[in-house]
């Protein structure tokens, strides 16, 4: 069945024939992109995973961080977008769209009334000129918001999407990081209970490490703190595109050895590993995804050579012991360490 926003989407880009551009993160993953080959449509997507679905339908892609400037101003008659997670995303979005939109071109927002689709519709139609009320189909919203001016309101606040800073100090140092990221301008707890254990988990593998794989890097944190007690070369991979940018640029001023590569859930890399660090998602855009959970974790056996190890932190409740059951056998499966939030598993290839 097709995800009801998509479909919002397509019935609305079946309405215009000049060119449109497709903006797609997350939430729009699955989504059955071949169906927009009947238009004039590009696809824009800060997900690896997600450009790989546009990239088999033959759809025109770019994986990027929402970074919009080599498209030229006001080349599109439509932008299509599911509303993100994040706020700055979704104003960077809407403050990106009035330069690529043509004078009355339309921006469509799909979302549900709890993800802010009708204060997103507020805020872009003051932006561009425009009037509008969101249409509800079901539990959804849709809103079709033309450009009527060439603005002369502020910009709405998107944090300053686009640029990398030095914001989060571990141990004087200060790390890169931006928006685009979850927990973006912070250590996340989960990956900070990880870290302390980190001594205890080289000497569990009794041998010196030569590669680590750090599964789904985020800004790099996990990395760099290995780093610490090991020579070994890391690679650090994430499906997100800010992900990347700012593991880039922490693996450049830290002197980490080793790689930095987009990919959904390291399916891209064939080396095996020593040693594998992940603080795994568990959201799916909006909604919780235990199915998440099983593919770091199936990756993680993938990618470790025998003998090998992952080391894993998770929310309490979430049931990564039986994920794990599926592939490593239970005796080498072993909670280390919890708190009232947090538990670390050790697994065992």
């Amino acid at each position: 069945m097709t995800d009801p926003f998509f479909q919002l989407l397509l019935q609305q880009a079946s309405q215009i024939s000049g060119p449109q551009l497709l903006i797609a993160d997350e939430n729009l993953k699955g989504a059955p992109l071949h169906l927009l080959l009947e238009q004039d449509i590009s696809l824009v997507t800060n997900r690896f995973d997600v450009g790989e679905q546009a990239h088999a339908a033959g759809l025109n892609y770019h994986f990027s961080d929402f970074d919009f400037s080599s498209l030229t101003d006001n080349s599109f008659d439509q932008l299509l977008y599911r509303v993100s997670k994040e706020k700055s995303v979704t104003h960077h979005i809407i403050n990106s769209a009035q330069r690529l939109l043509k004078l009355e071109g339309n921006l469509v927002l799909a979302g549900e009334k709890n993800d802010g689709v009708k204060t997103y519709t507020d805020k872009a139609c003051r932006y561009f000129g425009s009037t509008t009320k969101p249409k509800k189909q079901g539990t959804t919203y849709i809103s079709v918001i033309s450009n009527q001016q060439r603005s002369v309101v502020p910009l709405l606040d998107d944090c300053n999407y686009s640029q990398l800073r030095s914001c989060i100090t571990v141990n004087d140092q200060k790390l890169f990081s931006k928006p685009g990221l979850f927990g973006w301008n912070k250590v996340d707890q989960g990956s900070a209970f990880l870290a302390d254990f980190l001594t205890n988990f080289f000497q569990h593998l009794g041998t010196e490490p030569k590669q680590i794989l750090d599964l789904g890097c985020g800004f790099g944190y996990l990395s760099l703190m290995a780093s610490k007690y090991t020579n070994a070369q890391i690679v650090a991979t994430d499906n997100n595109a800010a992900a990347i940018a700012a593991c880039s640029k922490n693996f450049s001023e830290f002197g980490i050895s080793g790689e930095v590569i987009a990919g959904d859930c390291a399916d891209n890399i064939n080396e095996k590993f020593d040693a594998v660090l992940c603080n795994p998602p568990f959201h799916q855009g909006f909604d919780t995804d235990n199915m998440l959970t099983q593919c770091f974790v199936d990756s993680s056996y993938r990618h470790l050579n025998q003998g090998g190890k992952a080391l894993f932190v998770a929310n309490r409740f979430v049931p990564i012991e039986r994920c794990a059951e599926k592939l490593f056998k239970t005796g080498n499966i072993e909670k280390i360490a919890e708190n009232k939030s947090f538990k670390l598993l050790l697994l065992s290839r």
